[in-house]
């Protein structure tokens, strides 16, 4: 996270579809124990 800020143009999709997908894995994980890494 703290490199986004470093380069914003190259990295802000890319870190928003790791953040989207980071917080879609966290909430299946809270959902299905099973394979948190999964996916």
């Amino acid at each position: 996270m703290a490199d986004t800020k470093k380069k914003p143009g190259a990295k802000s999709g890319k870190a928003k579809k790791q953040a989207i997908k980071s917080s879609r894995q966290a909430k299946e994980s809270k959902k299905e124990p099973t394979k948190p890494e999964e996916a």
